[in-house]
């Protein structure tokens, strides 16, 4: 009985180990994709959470992509908005350097024609209310400039110097109430004084009754006041009013405008033989 039973356990034992022999194989077979029917059966069990993350997952990293781009968009936007302005500021400034160029090769020119014996001179500040006109330009006695020199600016007469001082020189524009310049109609040669009439421009008077001015002649300096070369504009005649002294008031509209010099010559000497405007 007791090899008997000996014999039993041991067939018992084989078999079990048969079988786990089998059961072992049957889970390290491949299927057709090549996993075993054990990792199937894993795969099958933990896909749904699989697909889960990657979902999320996706989601996540299309929303981190999109708030990159943002961020760069708007990084990107902020950099051409200044690169913009920048170029914007930069054509202002070449626009104005420009500009400047070519009124100061007008004054060189207007020197080397009229005026060799001057001196450019840049508008500090100015003072432009009801009576008085003045500009405040910054050349002055270290630069020669004294009061009573002549003012001009390309095309037309500016005012005079009525005080100086080593670094600044006030002007007395002919627009000032107290200015006054001998001139001439350029076309007929009629002669009289140009008052300054503040913001209302220009009077030219004395002027006989009958006298052959017309509406829109050139009204320039004479050269009779010793104060200014011959030639220089001063304006053009707008209207024409008789006085009760039966003489003419020629209302005459500036040739310049004052509002907008930046950049005068003043004439340090008259040219040889005064030939301005000639």
């Amino acid at each position: 009985m007791s090899a008997l039973s000996t014999v039993r356990r041991n067939a018992i034992l084989l078999v079990i180990l048969l079988a786990a022999n089998l059961a072992l194989m049957s889970s390290s077979s491949r299927n057709a994709h090549g996993a075993t029917r054990f990792e199937s059966a894993v795969i099958g069990l933990s896909s749904p959470f699989v697909a889960v993350a990657e979902l999320t997952g996706g989601s996540f990293r299309a929303m981190m992509r999109g708030a990159y781009g943002i961020v760069y968009s708007q990084a990107t936007n902020e950099r051409l908005r200044s690169d913009l302005e920048s170029l914007s500021a930069e054509a202002v400034w070449l626009r104005e350097a420009e500009r400047e160029n070519q009124r100061l090769r007008l004054l060189l020119g207007m020197r080397e024609a009229i005026a060799p014996r001057s001196v450019a001179a840049q508008v500090v500040t100015s003072r432009l209310d009801e009576q008085t006109r003045i500009y405040v330009v910054d050349r002055g006695e270290d630069d020669e400039v004294a009061p009573n020199l002549p003012v001009v600016a390309w095309g037309g007469a500016v005012g005079r110097v009525i005080v100086a001082d080593a670094g600044h020189a006030k002007v007395q524009l002919l627009t000032d109430a107290n200015s006054g310049v001998a001139a001439v109609v350029q076309r007929s040669r009629v002669q009289g004084i140009v008052v300054g009439r503040a913001k209302a421009g220009l009077d030219m008077l004395y002027v006989p009754k009958y006298s052959d001015v017309m509406h829109g002649d050139r009204v320039v300096t004479s050269g009779l006041d010793g104060i200014f070369p011959r030639g220089f504009g001063i304006g053009r005649v707008s209207s024409i009013t008789e006085a009760a002294d039966g003489s003419q008031t020629i209302h005459l509209e500036p040739e310049l405008d004052f509002r907008v010099l930046e950049e005068v010559m003043i004439v340090l000497e008259a040219p040889a033989g005064d030939e301005a405007g000639r």
